[in-house]
């Protein structure tokens, strides 16, 4: 097909089934037109900024991407009835992409994806239906059961007690997930805390999306220290570039992910145990 102006992007989308969290065939259409020029792996990049490595195999003349992209689904909680757009410019190295939710809504991209069971089915759709050129106009292992690093939520007596106290803090964010929810709602501190359901991709990713946490750090950019038992890890808190509303833990984090012992399907509540020094003590339920 001709196209008049060859720096416009070619758009297709793809429907989430249960079939296709693992590995996806992109359209066979735009497999004939550009799949040529796809590089190998291929960065897909959401509004957020961040973006992912997956390598796509060729089999019988049909694109799958595979390595990778269970990890995209999983960091963004994608399930069956999920639509996602894929825009690709030609010569790019990279695939945008936005996601909209079971309700046809984009989803926030810095919160879990919050969805509802659906019916499985056991096809994919028709690879024609998924395709829309624009130019003529966008496997984890079962989690384990969760363990205490640090101090466990209070006993009866003790939590009895500080319900009574008006100095009881609540969590900064409201989690979407409902364990996590369960755990902020439960958790007992006089200090300011925001909880996190930690991902796989959290864990291999350089940055780990926080709250704002206005009115408790001021500060544009800082330093910061998590602790957990005795060890201690020092991070970056920086503000995130393309949502003001947010911040984001980044130099450090990797390492505090790999060395602490957090897994995926962990919740994590982040207490600010010192407002001086910056430190919170992590909790892993």
């Amino acid at each position: 097909m001709a196209r008049a102006n060859s720096t416009i992007p070619i758009c297709f989308f793809k429907i989430i089934l249960q079939t296709n969290l693992q590995t996806i065939k992109i359209p066979n259409k735009f497999t004939r037109s550009h799949g040529t020029g796809l590089p190998n792996p291929v960065m897909i990049k959401p509004p957020d900024g961040t973006k992912w490595k997956v390598f796509w195999k060729n089999i019988n003349g049909e694109i799958w991407f595979q390595k990778g992209w269970n990890i995209f689904t999983q960091n963004y909680s994608l399930q069956h009835g999920c639509f996602v757009v894929f825009k690709y410019k030609e010569g790019s190295s990279e695939l945008d992409v936005i996601i909209l939710g079971q309700h046809a809504v984009e989803i926030d991209y810095d919160s879990p994806h919050d969805s509802s069971d659906d019916e499985d089915e056991n096809h994919d759709h028709s690879d024609d239906e998924s395709v829309e050129i624009l130019n003529e106009l966008h496997n984890q292992k079962k989690p384990r059961e969760s363990k205490t690093f640090a101090s466990p939520r209070a006993h009866k007596k003790v939590r009895g007690e500080i319900e009574k106290n008006s100095q009881r803090t609540t969590s900064l964010n409201r989690p979407r997930e409902y364990r996590a929810r369960e755990v902020a709602e439960e958790f007992i501190s006089r200090n300011p805390f925001f909880t996190i359901s930690i991902k796989l991709a959290n864990l291999v990713a350089n940055v780990l999306t926080v709250p704002l946490l206005k009115g408790v750090i001021e500060n544009q950019n800082t330093n910061v220290m998590l602790q957990i038992g005795e060890r201690s890890w020092n991070l970056k808190l920086l503000r995130c570039y393309n949502d003001r509303a947010k911040r984001r833990f980044s130099a450090g984090w990797c390492a505090f992910a790999k060395e602490s012992g957090v897994q995926a399907a962990d919740v994590c509540v982040f207490e600010l145990i010192n407002k001086k020094n910056l430190v919170f003590k992590v909790h892993v339920f």
